[in-house]
């Protein structure tokens, strides 16, 4: 069955939602009439409105429960990237067949899904009550916020909330049933921080690096096209595959490929390179594949297998493109230790109806730049000073970018974010062809040991999942979950 992925911060998934709509708002000021216009697929997709009591429960345990209502909210959410699979959004799921299992309909697999994560969070609610959590007021600050902002989309829109949800969702859920959802996965996020501040041991991480290689690890290795060349012969391909079989050393390698790349190359573009020693070192550059993660094919498979050693080389016929490839294994999995970055900012944009001119967008940048600092500079300030000047589409989110690599921002941006002194809670201003940005640093994570640790927390909430089984069993009524109309 198709594996959707569990969303544990389900808040974040639904602001994510709800600023991804307000970004439908029409631009320049345009009617409520010209709004209302709906894309073709959005409307069709509106035949899916349900029946029945939205109130009846879908499924339950001793102290909380998910209505039929809130369960469609759930499925809606994980439907959302089913068109990337060739799903048809203007069809009924249960008219789709699932293409990996016989007699399973699309319908079939998403309630599976919606009904596994379901369970998950009714058990996890369970255990942070046990532990004492409850929803603080910061928390119904954060829910009644959302509302707010679905309520000034629908405004923008031309709309009453219920249409506007209506039209969001395909369906007739309203805000209450989001509400719940919601007001679930806050509680739940307490737990998860509780648990985001276990410590591991560099023991425990290794092991756990260990057990899975192809989750955590990365590799090193050239890889060379044979049929990369002005004229590979048949007797050229079997001499270069021969001696790079036989090869056993970096140095023994790069003669085969220096053999073969003067036979098969102009010998005018190799002279222009400096000779054959200066044409193989550039090859050979642009041929090295460094922090690598496992794919599904027969060369990863061969480098994270135990058989498998560095220096070692390995020749495989690529049958998608008929060519012949060599590789040279240069290390072993090993634990990525690149670094990214989560980092908020505020762009004070220049042109489209912003700010005439760099001086101006910097201008205003350090106007409220100075007002905030002089305020204290907090990160919650900031985010609420995003919402309100920036001109990014991740404004609604508090101007949040995450897991940010190097080189993957223009450079001043950057180089900003990857400074080696950089610390949480950093801000300043950065200047771009964009504009201004206000800038705030929230954190660095070395990119395995993050997914390492991730792993190792989930599997401390899968323990209080199962432990909580036995004390509050889930309760479920498949009846009401197979009546939704989708």
């Amino acid at each position: 069955m198709l594996k959707l992925k569990r969303l544990l911060i389900f808040v974040l998934a639904a602001a994510c939602l709800l600023s991804a709509c307000s970004s439908q708002k029409p631009e320049g000021g345009a009617s409520s009439e010209a709004a209302s216009s709906v894309p073709a697929a959005t409307t069709q997709a509106l035949k899916f409105t349900q029946t029945g009591d939205l109130d009846e429960i879908a499924l339950k345990t001793e102290n909380f429960s998910y209505t039929k209502g809130e369960f469609v909210y759930m499925m809606a959410v994980f439907s959302s990237n089913l068109a990337y699979f060739g799903v048809d959004p203007a069809k009924s799921l249960k008219e789709q067949p699932y293409p990996d299992a016989e007699n399973t309909s699309w319908f079939d697999v998403l309630l599976e899904e919606t009904q596994n994560y379901a369970t998950e969070q009714l058990l996890l609610c369970e255990a942070a009550k046990a532990k004492g959590y409850a929803l603080t007021q910061e928390d119904l600050d954060t829910i009644g916020e959302l509302k707010k902002t679905a309520e000034q989309n629908a405004e923008g829109m031309g709309w009453d909330p219920d249409t506007y949800f209506q039209q969001i969702y395909g369906t007739n859920i309203g805000w209450k049933h989001m509400e719940g959802v919601l007001s679930k996965g806050r509680l739940i996020q307490h737990l998860q921080d509780e648990i985001k501040g276990i410590s591991f041991s560099e023991e425990d991480l290794e092991e756990e690096f260990r057990r899975d290689l192809k989750q955590y690890g990365v590799i090193d290795y050239y890889t060379v096209n044979l049929a990369d060349g002005e004229a590979v012969s048949d007797e050229l391909l079997n001499s270069t595959k021969e001696g790079i079989l036989k090869a056993d050393s970096l140095e023994a390698f790069t003669a085969a490929v220096q053999a073969f790349l003067a036979a098969g190359k102009d010998a005018s573009d190799i002279q222009k390179a400096g000779g054959p020693e200066a044409y193989t070192a550039q090859y050979l550059a642009r041929a090295l594949r460094e922090g690598v993660a496992y794919q599904e094919t027969e060369f990863f498979d061969w480098a994270f297998g135990e058989e498998s050693q560095e220096g070692d080389t390995y020749i495989l016929d690529n049958l998608a493109t008929g060519s012949p490839y060599a590789y040279y294994l240069v290390k072993k999995p090993y634990r990525d230790t690149s670094v990214t970055v989560d980092v908020r900012h505020i762009l004070f944009k220049v042109g489209e109806g912003d700010y005439a001119s760099a001086q101006e967008a910097r201008a205003k940048a350090d106007e409220i730049y100075q007002a905030w600092v002089n305020e204290g500079a907090s990160e919650e300030k900031f985010v609420k000073l995003c919402a309100e000047y920036s001109a990014d589409g991740n404004a609604q989110s508090g101007g949040l970018y995450t897991n940010v690599y190097v080189g993957q921002m223009v450079p001043s941006f950057n180089d900003w974010c990857f400074d080696k002194s950089r610390q949480k809670g950093d801000h300043g201003i950065v200047d771009t062809d964009f504009g201004s940005h206000m800038m705030y640093f929230v954190d660095s994570h070395v990119v395995a040991e993050e997914a390492i640790k991730s792993s190792l927390q989930y599997d401390v909430l899968e323990e209080l999942m199962e432990k909580q089984k036995t004390l509050t069993p889930v309760e479920s009524f498949r009846e009401v979950m197979a009546g939704v109309i989708w």
